[in-house]
Order: C-alpha cells, then structure tokens, then sequence
C-alpha cells in the first residue's frame, strides 16, 4: 500500500465513505471533516464531556478539553450549515440533560428554555469558523473571547440566566477563582475557553500533518495558542495565590441558618404549612443553644404574610395563621436578643387599580431583637414566568392572558400570580453581640437573585465610593426542583459572588445547600441534617461566623467591563463574516 493510500484510509471518517470524491482542503486546517457521522460523533462527545464537569458528577478538569470536539468540527467541517445545525442540536441535547432538574416545576418551560439556550451554540460557531478558516487565527484566542461573549448575553437576555458558565465546574478551585474580583467569573471561563482553543489547535495541526496537508497553516497558530494559554494559566495562578495569602477576612457575626426539606409543587399539596412552622420554631429553639446574633430562614420557610397592611386586614384564616406566625418570629427575636430574618410573600391591597387588585411581593422580612417593627426587602429581580408572566400591563395585555393559561401556576388562567418586582436594592444593619456589639451591614438576595451577578453587586457597591454592605445573607425555596443536581449546582454559583464581591454569604435554602461561603470562596459548615435525629431527611441548622473583607474589588466597582469586550468583539467577528459573504457573492 502505497504512503498516499494509507493517508486516505487514516483519513475515511473524515473525508467520507470510501468512493466519495475527496473535498477540496479549507484555507486553514489542511483537512476536511466531510461526513455526517463524524460531525454528529463530535458534536455528542461535547454534550458528553461538557456534561461531565458539572454537578452531579462534577470532574473540573475535564472543563479544559470538553469544547475540543466541537471546536475541531467547527473549524473542519467542509459544510457551514451541517456545522449549525449541529452545534444546535448539541446545545439543545446538552441544557435538556443538565437542566432536567428543571422539569417537576415547568416541563413547557424547561423545554423552551434548553431550545432558546442552545441556539448560542451555532451563533458562536459562526464567528469561530470563520475565524479559523478564513483569518487564520488562533482558536485559543478566538475561542475564549467569543464564549465569553456568548456567557454574558445568557445572563442578560429575556432578564438572563447565568447558569453552566465554564467557570462554575472549578468554583471549589480557589486558586483558580480568585481572578473573578477583578473581572467576575468570566475571567476563569476565558482562561478555561483558551484551554480548549489551544488543545483544539494543535488536534488541527496534527491533523493536518496527518493528511499530507502544508501543516505550517496550523503550526504557527498552535504554537501561539499554547503560549497564550500558558501565560493566562500561569497569571491567574499567581494572582489566585497573592490574594489567598493577604490577611484581610475577620470574623463576622455569628449566624444560624436553618434548612427545612419540604418539596414545592404547583399541583400537588405538600406538608401542611402549620406542620412546616413547627418544624422550623423547634429549630430556631434548638439553635438558640449557640447564641447566634442572627437567625437565618429560608425563601417561603412556610406560607405568610408578614407585611403590616396585610396582618392589619379582616380576620381570616390566611390573616390569623400570619399573625401567628409574625408574633412567634418577633417573641423569638425578642427573647434571644437576636435578628430573625425569613422568607415571606407580602400582600397590598389596591382596590383603584382596574388592571391589578392587589400587589403581591416575594419578600424577606427582618424582625429586630427590641421588638419594633419587622424590616422589609422585596426582591427586585423576578423570574420571568416563575414569578411573573410577561406583558401584564400595556398593549400586549391580550398575550399576558394566554401566557398565564400555560404556566402551572395559574390554575388553568383562573389565577394571576405573577408578583411585583421591589423598587430598590435595601440594605440593613445589625448589631452583634459575639463581636462586642459592632454593628455589621447586610443585604438579602432572594433566590435567583443570588445567581445574578449585578444584584449582588448592587448591594455591594451600589456605585458609591466604598463597601455597602459587610456580608449577604441569601434565602431560597430550591424545593421546586425536589431534590438532586440542581441543589449544588446552585451553590457553586453562588460562590462566585462572594469572591466577586469579596463578602461572607450565609445560605438558608428550603431542601439545601444551606452553607456559609467565606469571601475567598470557601464553602463550610454545610447544612447535612439534624446530628440529634430530631427531624428525617436533611432538616437541620449550622451556626457560623460569616467573613467580613476589607476588600473592595475592581469588579464591584466597575462591573462586566470585560464581558462586554468581549461580546463587542464576537461582534466584530460576525460583521468581519457578513462583509467577507457580502464580497464573496460580488
């Protein structure tokens, strides 16, 4: 067998079945993928490997190499439009697998959000292509500015949904996420992205060797792909390990958070909502024994409303079980000379209002140790459908009805239970009586608002010339999705906004992961369930100090600077891919 024959057979999975008439070489990689076959075997084994990375399974490492196959098929494959459609169908396989967790609360709702999500896939594949093929770039530098890019649209359109970042995989990586203070966590996903363009490089560039193509097309571009990434790998470590080693975390106040494990559903009933108040008054009586200056409750701990105009409405059942519950919570504060902050809905009555005969908040209520009046938050950042259906006031009201009708929360469009968003970002103060009475300030972001980056910096910065707040205590109902993946999903994430904004975090979430996260981004004192036995499952409480930094980082100041650059030069690359097609068709 001749040396060219054996170079064909190497070459049959990517250049067709055997008899197939070899396809001209693209500009850049020296060989062609040609089949379908070998483009959908790619694109799977992205799915594969990306899926690998993150909870349940959770192998960071492999975060380095797991766009490779995708990005070979990109950049190789003889067929533009055969590259989009799998790269769709690769994202949309890849969001149905790993937000599964999503199906209990909104089947339609998972379905349609995996398909908005995957077409980022062929929308970053484009400029990629193009890239490799007809610029010559290094996919190590291409890639990490257009993924990053695609990271910060997600978490800004249709309100966004910051979820599956490169980054989280290796948020228990601290060396790693300390760079995200400087500019957030895209800044260990561009590294991570830049692992991939390099390694994806040099697949090219053997490849191409391989095939008898002039690999000096490749090498050139792998060899600066490896440098780059070296240079990123190696300043985010040493930055990583100069901010580990500064001495500016001191012990904050001492905080109680209390996880119940009660399932939430649209259609089915759970445990009786008195049932649930008992549990969580025994565990507040069983914490008191650590003398914490705070206790922390979930997001929705038990059904109420908390808020003074509601509890000074007519009697009622809804009414009286309220003000049972305020007046327990406020006694509790009361006679441990501690603050009890939890979850609860708030409730306005707007009679004059045609289009809304009540205002409903998803709230976080502080009730002071002097027994004055509880505090409120009501969270700012709705979810949309979760919380509130689009187009419910102005013009396109008809479409705010039909949604309604196909959210599982509406009871078949009877019930409109969309809530209102909260006007400000409120901060408060405690006084805490472990640290001889120092007064510490607190924000509380409520659920998913602890997934979006700008809240929590929001309450950081506020865009004022120092810290805000010294720590961020956040509530969440994660009972929605039952019990699995989704849990430490949602924690990794969070990690990510304590080292953004250098602060303490102290988690109370309904089903886990209750923690603290100290402001380097270390997780302690889980929550694991009750050691006395008193309560099944993974009911319990943990009592910490919550870290409070000195720091003031150059990301809470100054914000997604450098995710904007890179999505504005994700751009750039698709005009540069329109003028080049426009030109070509001349």
């Amino acid at each position: 067998m001749s040396a060219d024959s054996a170079r064909r057979k190497r070459s049959k999975g990517l250049r067709g079945a055997e008899g197939d008439p070899a396809p001209p070489a693209s500009p850049s990689t020296g060989f062609v993928i040609h089949t379908h076959r070998a483009a959908a075997l790619l694109a799977l084994l992205t799915v594969v490997l990306k899926s690998l990375i993150f909870e349940p399974i959770g192998i960071w490492l492999v975060s380095f190499i797991c766009l490779v196959p995708w990005l070979v098929m990109a950049g190789a494959s003889r067929h533009a439009r055969r590259v989009y459609v799998y790269s769709f169908l690769m994202g949309w396989a890849f969001f149905l697998v790993n937000m599964r967790w999503m199906y209990p609360a909104t089947g339609l709702g998972y379905v349609a959000l995996a398909f908005y999500l995957a077409w980022y896939f062929p929308l970053m594949a484009c400029p990629i292509r193009h890239a490799v093929q007809r610029r010559r770039l290094p996919l190590a530098v291409v890639v990490p500015v257009v993924w990053v890019g695609g990271e910060m649209l997600r978490a800004v359109v249709i309100t966004g949904f910051p979820w599956f970042y490169l980054a989280h995989s290796a948020a228990s990586v601290l060396t790693l996420i300390q760079v995200s203070d400087l500019v957030g966590a895209y800044g260990l996903s561009f590294v991570i992205a830049a692992c991939n363009g390099a390694v994806a490089d040099l697949v090219l560039a053997r490849m191409a060797t391989r095939d008898g193509a002039n690999d000096q097309r490749r090498r050139r571009p792998a060899r600066i792909g490896v440098v780059w990434f070296a240079a990123l790998l190696l300043g985010t470590c040493i930055y990583g390990r100069f901010r580990l080693g500064q001495d500016t975390i001191s012990d904050g106040p001492r905080v109680a958070v209390l996880q119940g494990d009660f399932v939430s559903s649209a259609t089915e009933l759970g445990e009786p909502e008195d049932v649930k108040m008992r549990v969580y008054l025994e565990m507040l009586e069983a914490a008191s024994v650590e003398e914490p200056d705070l206790y922390l409750l979930p997001e929705s701990a038990w059904f109420m409303y908390l808020n003074a105009e509601f509890l000074a409405s007519p009697s009622g059942w809804t009414a009286a079980f309220s003000r049972e519950s305020h007046d327990a919570l406020r006694a509790h504060a009361m006679r441990h000379g501690a603050y009890v902050v939890t979850g609860a809905a708030s409730l306005i009555e707007t009679p004059g209002n045609p289009l809304a005969k009540e205002e409903r908040y998803n709230s976080a209520m502080i009730f002071p140790p002097d027994g004055s009046e509880a505090l409120r938050y009501d969270k700012v950042h709705v979810v949309p459908f979760g919380e509130a259906v689009p187009f419910r006031f102005g013009r396109l009201r008809f479409l705010y009805f039909w949604l309604n009708r196909l959210t599982p929360y509406s009871q078949g469009g009877t019930y409109e239970f969309s809530i209102f968003p909260g006007k400000e970002f409120k901060r408060f103060t405690m006084t805490s009586k472990s640290r001889g009475g120092a007064s510490f300030r607190f924000g509380i972001p409520i659920c998913y608002e602890d997934v979006m980056p700008y809240v929590s910096r929001r309450f950081v910065s506020g865009g004022a010339a120092t810290k805000q707040v010294d720590l961020l205590l956040n509530i969440s109902n994660d009972g929605w999705f039952g019990r699995g993946i989704q849990q430490p999903q949602h924690l990794a994430v969070c990690v990510f906004r304590a080292v953004e904004n250098r602060v303490g975090i102290a988690r109370a979430v309904n089903t886990g992961v209750s923690a603290f996260i100290d402001p380097s981004g270390a997780v302690h004192d889980r929550v694991e369930g009750d050691p006395a036995g008193r309560w099944p499952g993974k009911i319990g409480y943990a009592v910490s100090s919550v870290g409070v930094d000195s720091r003031y980082t150059w990301y809470c100041r100054h914000g997604d600077w450098f995710a904007w650059t890179c999505a504005a030069l994700w751009l750039m690359l698709c005009v540069d891919w329109l003028i080049v097609r426009i030109r070509g068709h001349h």
